[in-house]
This record gives C-alpha cells, sequence and structure tokens, in this order.
C-alpha cells in the first residue's frame, strides 16, 4: 500500500528537471524531492525514439513540467514514466537509490 500511495503523490508532482544519462536512461527530478532513473528499454527501438537518436536529439529532453518532451512531438507524460518503472517491478529500486543518497541533484 505504501508504494501505491508514494505513486500516487508523485504522479501528482511536477518535473523539475531531466538529464540524459548513458545509453537509454534519464535522470528525472521531481517538485516532491523524488528522483526517478527512467531507463527506456524496449522503447528505445519504437520508430519515434530511434529518430531522436539518428537525430542527435535523443539525449536533449525537455520538460514542462507535466511531461519529457522532444523535438519532432515525442513524449512521455508522468504517469507514462511512472507506468513503465512499475511495470518492470523497479520501482522500489529507484527510491532505494534516492534514499541512499544517489539522484540528489
Amino acid at each position: 500500500m505504501e508504494l501505491w500511495s508514494e505513486q500516487t503523490a508523485m504522479a501528482k508532482s511536477k518535473i523539475l528537471r531531466v538529464e540524459a544519462f548513458d545509453g537509454d536512461s534519464f535522470g528525472i527530478t521531481l517538485e516532491s524531492g523524488h528522483a526517478i532513473l527512467l531507463e527506456l528499454g524496449e522503447r528505445i527501438h519504437e520508430p519515434a525514439f530511434a529518430a531522436l537518436i539518428e537525430s542527435g536529439d535523443f539525449c536533449k529532453p525537455y520538460t514542462d513540467g507535466k511531461q519529457l518532451y522532444w523535438p519532432g512531438g515525442v513524449s512521455l507524460i508522468l504517469k507514462e514514466i511512472l507506468d513503465m518503472l512499475l511495470s518492470r517491478g523497479n520501482a522500489r529500486q529507484s527510491q532505494d537509490h534516492y534514499k541512499q543518497g544517489g539522484m540528489n541533484g
């Protein structure tokens, strides 16, 4: 139950910052103080992301507080990002990483 309530709190939060890391990973800092390490995994092979990699824009995401977005219209809203984390079963791992002092920006 605790994980669900934390996810709900994060979903209501605002994205403050996004950083591109190596490969398919991004560091996302939320207004709530939570930090997310997002790995796109298999989504990296989707045509829209492949086009971003080819154009060199993949490592240049922006945020408007509600979503991550790239040139050309590709975007991920915060709920989608949280769903991706939970579907991989690594939301707890991301939270533990934050509590241990990782990504404290």
